[in-house]
């Protein structure tokens, strides 16, 4: 754990500091819950040095900064510690987290918290909508044939398929979706899309799956979408169909996805996520020669978490200034 110290309140700590019982200090605390050496803090310590600064992930050792906090700011990975500190926390008024998934939020305490949530929902769309084509073109030009070939030195000639005129359909139409969306445009695929508020005339998830030749899941995990790819669901994909999923692995019935791909009723599967992550050594999906599996990177840019953390600082500067705040979580729909 460590703070920063800097230097006397600004105008715009004095507009927080006026809705502050006058017990409390009227310098801005911030709460990180990181690993100190998470490279990012030193942007947020360069470019907010008036900002006591209490980094951490040992909850014992962060509690009395935790009464003392106005905002938590969480890394990856750092959604537990929030839990663990959540009696601390009663006068935190935002609470960000770096990651644009909040799945892993406890949003049974929130709900009964005055605290703004807010994400970084839309910074990665752009790398998981290129990961999503890569993954259309891996099957489409069937590329695991070409590394199995040239590795055993063996010049097989095969046809492949173009994506032009291929319909994709998306499940979860945000800024991921959309973002699959341009890219398969671009290319001269047919975009078909399911939406959380359906329309009158709008194509049914059912609809969607029985007419598409890539199904791309980019929906975020909330109550409503645990295990919205069903078994049922999964029956109406084409034969020829192809799974890609850039949201999260509980979205979907994995056994049943499972046993799809083993049997061959659906030609294959990209998958970003898993339901367990890490996902372990004998899982059956390892063994299947239709699926490919990334470890949960496909936007891990080199440049990801700088984002993230310069989003955060405009959200900062907003919150310190009374300013709306972008990217709020809506507590009730959790997402």
């Amino acid at each position: 754990m460590s703070a920063l110290h800097g230097p006397a309140q600004s105008g715009a700590d004095r507009n927080v500091c006026a809705t502050r019982a006058p017990r409390y200090s009227c310098r801005m605390r911030l709460l990180a819950l990181a690993d100190p050496s998470f490279r990012p803090l030193e942007l947020l310590r360069n470019q907010a040095p008036d900002v006591e600064l209490i980094v951490g992930i040992d909850a014992p050792a962060l509690r009395d900064a935790a009464r003392r906090a106005d905002a938590v700011l969480i890394a990856p990975r750092g959604g537990a510690v929030l839990t663990d500190l959540w009696r601390e926390l009663a006068n935190v008024r935002w609470i960000h987290t770096l990651a644009a998934g909040v799945d892993t939020l406890p949003f049974d305490l929130l709900r009964r918290s005055n605290a703004v949530v807010t994400n970084s929902r839309g910074l990665f769309a752009d790398a998981l909508g290129e990961f999503a084509i890569a993954a259309m073109l891996w099957f489409a030009k069937d590329l695991r044939r070409l590394v199995r070939n040239q590795e055993a030195r063996r010049w097989e000639p095969y046809t492949v398929e173009r994506l032009e005129g291929k319909t994709v359909g998306i499940i979860g139409y945000g800024g991921i979706g959309q973002a699959v969306g341009r890219r398969a445009e671009a290319l001269g695929m047919r975009v078909l899309t399911v939406r959380r508020r359906h329309e009158f005339g709008d194509p049914t998830l059912e609809d969607v799956l029985a007419a598409a030749d890539y199904v791309v899941m980019s929906a975020p995990l909330t109550p409503a979408t645990f295990h919205m790819l069903t078994r049922e669901r999964i029956a109406l994909m084409k034969p020829e169909a192809v799974f890609v999923n850039v949201g999260r692995g509980k979205t979907v019935d994995e056994p049943a996805l499972i046993e799809a791909l083993r049997e061959k009723h659906i030609r294959g599967a990209a998958l970003d996520v898993v339901e367990t992550e890490p996902l372990p050594p004998d899982h059956p999906l390892w063994h299947l020669d239709n699926v490919l599996i990334s470890p949960h990177t496909a936007d891990h840019a080199p440049d990801s978490h700088q984002r993230a953390m310069q989003f955060f600082l405009e959200n900062l500067r907003r919150f310190r200034t009374g300013e709306p705040l972008e990217n709020v979580v809506d507590k009730v729909e959790q997402y």
